[in-house]
């Protein structure tokens, strides 16, 4: 399976420890580059639909309909990981442009402090 930025897929994100995002498959919104889309892992942020206790920039709010995504939810960056790109399941449940991405993005720069 080729694994498409900005696209969200149920992950099998289970054993998880501590306070990992867990779950037989989650949702989650993959956000590796492009270009290593064939790698045989994928970089992806959990996605959930509780509403968090954390704003901006720790969680990011993608409302009902964000890049076809039917269910209000938002991106716990905080939990970003690599996984195998076999944990990852079709079908794609929604895929996010690049426009609707650059909170996502902001966010992981500021959770990572990757300003210069």
């Amino acid at each position: 399976m080729i694994l498409h930025r900005g696209a969200i897929h149920r992950v099998r994100l289970s054993p998880g420890e501590g306070h990992e995002q867990q779950g037989q498959a989650r949702p989650c919104l993959i956000i590796h580059r492009e270009s290593l889309r064939q790698v045989g892992t994928a970089i992806v942020i959990p996605l959930t639909t509780q509403r968090p206790r954390a704003g901006y920039p720790l969680t990011v709010h993608l409302p009902a309909g964000t890049g076809g995504n039917p269910v209000e939810c938002w991106a716990r960056i905080t939990q970003i990981r690599t996984v195998s790109a076999t944990r990852c399941q079709e079908p794609v449940l929604g895929r996010l442009s690049e426009d609707q991405l650059v909170s996502i993005k902001a966010a992981v720069i500021e959770v990572l402090d990757l300003t210069r």
